[in-house]
């Protein structure tokens, strides 16, 4: 723990700076004089300490802020006669004139000296300065307006910007960008913030400084089954607080209802509006469900952002958690929305239920009208168990790890663990084709799964997820395993060619160019007439 020279206290050193950033439990005597001598009498105390001028001439009082802790007395550093942005500092003092707590940004003598040999450098170069009208172009440009947005220049004033610890003399410009509301994807306004250096251009510093209104919510992440354990839990079960988990509903709108960004929940009928957003429901609740829908597709969503795919499906889809009452649910690509089924356990209590539905939609999204054949079908349904799999993988039990719906299934499966459909089936292209969509899609996820398992989660959902863009919408098996091989060039130049192919060759989708080009899911019958055909006409 530093110490100071001229205060008895406690002090927290600035990571940067290394100088006394919190100053606490401070020991100095009571004082009838007004907050504002206190203050500056202790700072001319710790001025070695904090490494500024002694005459406290670089710093410009701003204001006293009474609170029911006392006076709070704050300065700004100035420099060359502007302020240096964020830096402050904030000396508060008790009832009994007593000063408790010092808060310290300001920037230390070291990095003044290197900031005013700077200024000499540009002076003496006769660096061209950055005018207002300039700097103010500048930020609109790097707001990236779209087309019809309206834009506003709020401000633009120069100051110094911390830059590396360093001040930097910029131009600090705020911008707010305001969408259409007849947009047909509805976008969010941003206030955006930004320094600029005032010699070069180069933006130093740019965040939007609009907040957007989170709630609160309970769900399952991503089902009981799972987070317990326990795969005797039935739809009647009564289900232990433990299995829930409460979670931020994040950017929410401000009208109440469940909806946000990416999600919302405007075709269910009759649903939960709560002004102070707090939806912490149980599964008893019909709202739980609006709950999960929302929490589950946003936070894929901003996965899918991470990721890069900043292009994807980025609007609220629109979902009805009860549409049907059979056990089952779907995407819609004319109507673009997600319905979910309540039949045995409702399907909206199923997160990876949810994110298969989900990755439909991401798919049409891609390549709108996927699926026009049956391969492509299948293509489909494996992508979604895929998704919803390799997204939950890492907090499910070893044994659930290649499953999906283990809680929704515990209405209909008789197997241990209960699930839906698995992804590492031992089927083959084209022996183990159904003609059933959900049963060849246990072909293409167990082709994915091996995927992830050789080349990571990271690597796999990216080639994954970025291949669909390679698609049409008749596309089949086959074209799908070239389409990632295509991708991986282009995003890791081919390093991952050879573990694509060999899943795709072993499970008969490739042709095996050492078995001169058969594929190794030929059914047996195909063979034999194979065999018979070359005896009969072709054969030695």
């Amino acid at each position: 723990m530093a110490k100071l020279k001229g205060l008895s206290a406690k002090v927290e050193p600035h990571y940067r700076y290394k100088t006394p950033h919190q100053i606490y439990d401070v020991k100095t005597q009571a004082s009838g004089k007004s907050p504002r001598k206190i203050a500056e009498a202790a700072l001319k105390k710790i001025a070695g300490d904090l490494k500024i001028k002694p005459d406290l001439s670089q710093l410009k009082f701003d204001k006293v802020r009474e609170t029911l802790l006392g006076s709070h007395v704050l300065y700004q550093q100035y420099h060359a006669g502007k302020p240096i942005s964020g830096a402050w500092i904030r000396v508060d003092v008790d009832k009994d004139g007593r000063v408790f707590n010092i808060h310290n940004d300001l920037v230390s003598e070291p990095a003044m000296v290197k900031a005013r040999k700077a200024d000499t450098k540009r002076a003496t170069n006769e660096d061209k300065q950055l005018s207002d009208g300039e700097a103010r172009a500048l930020a609109i440009e790097a707001s990236a307006p779209a087309k019809g947005d309206a834009i506003r220049v709020v401000c633009s004033d120069l100051c110094y910007y911390k830059c590396n610890g360093v001040p930097t003399l910029s131009w600090k410009v705020i911008v707010k960008i305001t969408p259409p509301k007849s947009g047909a994807k509805e976008r969010r306004p941003a206030e955006w913030k930004m320094f600029i250096d005032a010699h070069t251009g180069a933006i130093l510093d740019k965040h939007n400084l609009l907040r957007f209104i989170d709630g609160k919510g309970r769900v399952f992440d991503p089902n009981p089954v799972v987070s317990l354990n326990d795969t005797s839990l039935e739809d009647y079960s009564k289900i232990p607080d433990k299995a829930y988990t409460e979670v931020v509903l994040r950017d929410l709108k401000k009208s109440g209802f469940i909806e946000g960004p990416y999600v919302t929940t405007k075709t269910t009928a009759n649903r939960i509006k709560r002004k102070n957003r707090d939806f912490r429901f149980k599964r008893t609740d019909r709202a739980f469900k609006e709950v999960m829908v929302y929490f589950h597709i946003d936070r894929l969503q901003r996965h899918l952002q991470e990721m890069g795919f900043d292009n994807v499906l980025n609007h609220p889809i629109p979902v009805n958690i009860d549409g049907q009452s059979d056990d089952n649910s779907h995407y819609s690509p004319s109507d673009k929305d997600l319905t979910f089924g309540t039949g045995g356990v409702d399907d909206a209590e199923d997160a990876e239920i949810i994110l298969h539905e989900y990755g439909h939609a991401i798919q049409d999204n891609q390549v709108p009208g996927f699926g026009q054949s049956s391969e492509g079908g299948a293509m489909g349904e494996g992508f979604g168990d895929f998704l919803a799999a390799s997204f939950f993988s890492d907090v499910k039990p070893k044994n659930m790890k290649p499953t999906v719906g283990n809680w929704d299934a515990t209405a209909y499966s008789g197997a241990e663990p209960p699930y839906l459909r698995r992804l590492d089936s031992n089927k083959q292209y084209p022996k183990d084709l159904r003609g059933e969509v959900h049963d060849d899609g246990e072909i293409w996820s167990a082709c994915l799964w091996e995927l992830r398992a050789a080349l990571g989660r990271a690597t796999t959902e990216k080639l994954v997820i970025a291949h669909h863009f390679l698609l049409a919408r008749d596309s089949g098996f086959e074209e799908g395993a070239n389409a990632l091989i295509t991708a991986d060039k282009n995003l890791n130049n081919g390093e991952n060619e050879s573990a694509i192919r060999d899943v795709f060759v072993r499970r008969g989708i490739l042709p095996n160019p050492k078995r001169r080009g058969k594929r190794a899911g030929t059914p047996f019958d195909e063979i034999r007439q194979g065999v018979r055909q070359k005896s009969n006409g072709h054969g030695k």
